[in-house]
């Protein structure tokens, strides 16, 4: 497969690239070596991943000229579960006597999905005012989203990424091989925020994966690299012109987070995944929208469609409505006391509406309880 390369473009010396191939985790060690980011590595990885790939990347290392004593491989434990205030500590005193022992400049790298790219980020953001790190994604959801843009940070009591940062990577380095590890929940997981990049800006893309969502779901290379590629493309856009959320550009990209993340929580992170929390998100946003009446019928039956092709939920199980609203007030993205939603008015394009009713709301998410 061709390598694709993209660029995100913040100015100076903060933007980076991201490396798009198939079978090209071997070259990562050079690659890495050539733009002399640090001499000594910490590598945060899941004990799946490091028994998959480990020693993968580890020999890539060490014929790029990286020393066995210079790298350091973290596990955490799988789930959001490690996006916490506890293991972010813990990451940190390790980073801490690495760093003390060798006395060089210590690069991160996170190996895995978006949890520990989220996480490893924020140990990045945070040790030392800011060190270095590259994101090494290996999940769909990472692949297309997370590991590009700089949103780094844990989770804290019942709120989802309440502390964090914005600290953008040096390098994002993709290996669509890595995949292949996948199985399908995961996979259905990331597709939903593929789909959601549809929605919002993208309609030739949701009519991609309505077409070879079988394609995609069976890991075809050619189709993986489309959406990967396509996707990733979409986020640098808007990550360039509001890098920190401030124009109201990046906040596109939380259709389907405000109720997704409540639900996420009201679960106790455990019931969903964070795709499919998404993909109840979305539904709720474009039912709010159709009651507003910004969004037909048909378009909203579409979606729901697609979604359940896929296998991705578009009913909400296992939590009360007390518990969603109750998490809703947690909400990040709540402005001046208000609520601010992301809504589809037809597939590839959005609105942002504030101040949405909570009646209006309760009533949407009653209607999507199983």
């Amino acid at each position: 497969m061709e390598t694709e390369k993209l660029k995100v473009e913040l100015g100076s010396d903060r933007g980076y690239e991201i490396i798009i191939a198939s079978q090209n985790l071997k070259e990562f060690g050079a690659h890495l070596r050539s733009l002399q980011f640090g001499n000594s590595l910490l590598i945060i990885t899941t004990p799946v991943i490091n028994n998959l790939y480990g020693e993968q990347l580890r020999h890539s290392l060490k014929e790029a000229g990286f020393a066995s004593q210079d790298i350091l491989l973290v596990e955490v434990p799988d789930g959001e579960q490690s996006k916490s205030v506890g293991q972010w500590l813990e990451l940190v005193e390790k980073l801490y006597q690495f760093d003390r022992e060798l006395k060089r400049q210590v690069l991160l790298i996170n190996f895995g999905g978006g949890v520990v790219g989220d996480l490893g980020g924020y140990v990045a953001a945070s040790y030392r005012r800011g060190i270095d790190y590259v994101q090494l994604p290996t999940t769909l959801l990472s692949n297309v989203d997370s590991a590009v843009g700089g949103k780094v940070g844990v989770d804290f009591k019942d709120a989802k990424n309440l502390i964090g940062a914005f600290y953008q990577p040096r390098l994002v380095w993709v290996d669509l091989a890595l995949l292949k590890s996948l199985d399908e929940r995961q996979i259905k997981s990331g597709l939903a925020e593929v789909i959601k990049y549809g929605v919002i800006c993208d309609a030739e893309l949701f009519n991609f994966v309505e077409q070879h969502y079988k394609d995609i779901l069976g890991l075809e290379l050619w189709a993986l690299k489309r959406i990967v590629v396509t996707s990733y493309a979409i986020k640098a856009k808007m990550v360039e012109a509001d890098e920190r959320d401030k124009c109201g550009v990046r906040i596109m990209l939380n259709l389907g987070h405000t109720v997704g993340h409540a639900v996420e929580a009201a679960a106790g992170y455990t019931g969903y995944t964070h795709g499919e929390a998404v993909a109840l998100g979305m539904v709720c946003a474009a039912a709010i929208a159709k009651e507003l009446g910004m969004l037909s019928q048909a378009e909203l039956v579409r979606l729901e469609k697609l979604l359940l092709k896929v296998g991705l939920p578009v009913r909400i199980k296992g939590v009360t409505l007390a518990q969603i609203m109750g998490s809703l007030l947690h909400d990040k993205k709540f402005i001046r006391g208000q609520n601010r939603f992301v809504l589809p008015t037809k597939i590839g394009e959005v609105q942002i509406r504030e101040g949405v009713s909570d009646e209006l709301i309760r009533q949407v998410i009653a209607a999507r309880l199983h």
